[in-house]
């Protein structure tokens, strides 16, 4: 697993100065939360889309595990088909552009 990542966030305090990287044919997202990096095969990802923040009204609110202030924030929630949790929130520094590379790879994968 020495490949350069498609996309790489950058850490801020929204995050929580986590990392968050997309690859070819996977996603590692990690979280101090659970104390390790969570992969995501590509595979695996059912749906990907920006929430807005809470303070945005309508779906702000993501249920699922939370790794950083992703209610707080223009976030990401990820949904898997497989894995303990099915729903996951997160802050990358441009949800957008996060989504968007995501997506590719669920075609590709």
């Amino acid at each position: 697993m020495n490949e350069t990542p498609l996309y790489t966030s950058k850490r801020a305090l929204k995050s929580l100065w986590q990392c968050y990287r997309i690859y070819p044919d996977r996603l590692e997202l990690q979280s101090w939360v659970l104390f390790h990096t969570v992969v995501v095969p590509a595979k695996e990802i059912r749906g990907v889309e920006v929430r807005p923040s809470v303070f945005g009204g309508g779906k702000g609110f993501a249920w699922g595990i939370k790794l950083d202030n992703s209610d707080l924030c223009r976030h990401v929630l990820l949904e898997r088909t497989s894995g303990l949790f099915k729903r996951i929130a997160f802050s990358p520094d441009d949800p957008e552009k996060f989504v968007e590379i995501c997506r590719s790879i669920m075609a590709g994968g």
